[in-house]
């Protein structure tokens, strides 16, 4: 007789997205639905495919949930573009509502998966723009580390960054400011940075040499859901701009 292996299968399927405004969560999405299901070893494939189903397709309906709305394309690119800028303001206007003294945003390029397309911006737009669950933090650096960094930025033909400026001149940065204020190597700094750039990763090693470390607490995409929303309460739609804060001398 054979025997049949009882096993429990969880499907769950949660997603959460917390907006905050002003250290305050001011919504919550929140879709849930977690279920336990008795299943024996002789299940085939295509009756676990209907059981899944309908969970698959709770799931592919939130990420469709509307949040706000983008006036065109903004498309990703160096040495700086309009999404990378965007995404970098977002960072440093996101973690000033927590830190109210931070000097600069960065993260990477790499990480900002595809443009942010005219029309209607959904959840699901927003996780395919940022997939990657990295976390904020406010780091400390001394003005030397800062410098270093604006060569790194150099030597990579471009980052998404906001509070600094430079000039690229044969991959060495000239002419670094922060807030038009040209940096003081012995003054220290606070920027806004992931977990991930924390580490010196991507070629950007002068992250690593913080002196002091703050968590945010949020995701780099709350952050996006965030002034996505905000806009969006406020009537607002979505625009970006490129301003020069990264140049290429010729």
């Amino acid at each position: 007789m054979k025997k049949i292996i009882t096993t429990f299968i969880i499907v769950a399927i949660v997603i959460s997205v917390t907006m905050y405004h002003n250290s305050q969560s001011v919504e919550t999405l929140e879709i849930a639905n977690i279920e336990l299901i008795e299943v024996d070893g002789s299940l085939q494939h295509d009756a676990m495919e209907n059981l899944i189903a309908p969970y698959k397709a709770e799931k592919e309906e939130s990420m469709n949930v509307i949040i706000g709305e983008s006036v065109e394309t903004i498309e990703v690119g160096k040495p700086e573009s309009k999404l990378t800028n965007l995404i970098a303001d977002i960072l440093l206007t996101e973690a000033r509502k927590y830190v109210a003294d931070v000097d600069m945003a960065i993260t990477n390029i790499g990480g900002i998966r595809r443009p942010l397309y005219k029309g209607n911006i959904t959840i699901g737009d927003v996780f395919e723009i940022l997939p990657f669950d990295n976390s904020l933090l406010v780091l400390e650096y001394k003005g030397s580390d800062l410098l270093a960094l604006a060569d790194a930025i150099a030597k990579k033909g471009g980052e998404s960054i906001s509070g600094m400026t430079l000039v690229i001149n044969k991959n060495k940065a000239e002419n670094v400011k922060i807030n038009g204020t040209p940096i003081d190597s012995a003054k220290t700094y606070k920027v806004v940075t992931t977990d991930y750039l924390s580490w010196g990763n991507d070629q950007l090693e002068p992250l690593a040499n913080y002196i002091n470390s703050t968590p945010l607490n949020m995701m780099m995409r709350d952050a996006m859901f965030d002034y996505v929303t905000c806009a969006t309460i406020n009537n607002q739609k979505v625009s970006a701009k490129t301003d020069n804060r990264i140049t290429i001398k010729k």
